[in-house]
């Protein structure tokens, strides 16, 4: 199952942001609503093996993204 897989993307890649409809909900209430579905991301960390930190949203209470939510330029 892919959500169980390690993140495939590493500091410094560029991905899109391509949010399912369970992730995006759950970003609505966050400082990560102002992710734009489509646009290019530079990723700044990984946590945990599966959590996207963006660049410019380091300091997120959320602690990141699951990386599914994400795809390859």
């Amino acid at each position: 199952m892919a959500d169980e897989e390690q993140c495939p993307f590493r500091e410094g890649h560029v991905v899109v942001y391509r949010p399912s409809a369970r992730g995006q909900g759950q970003s609505v209430m966050t400082d990560l609503a102002a992710l734009v579905p489509g646009d290019r991301y530079r990723i700044a960390g990984i946590v945990q093996g599966k959590y996207v930190v963006l660049a410019g949203f380091e300091n997120s209470p959320t602690g990141g993204t699951y990386w599914t939510e994400f795809s390859e330029t």
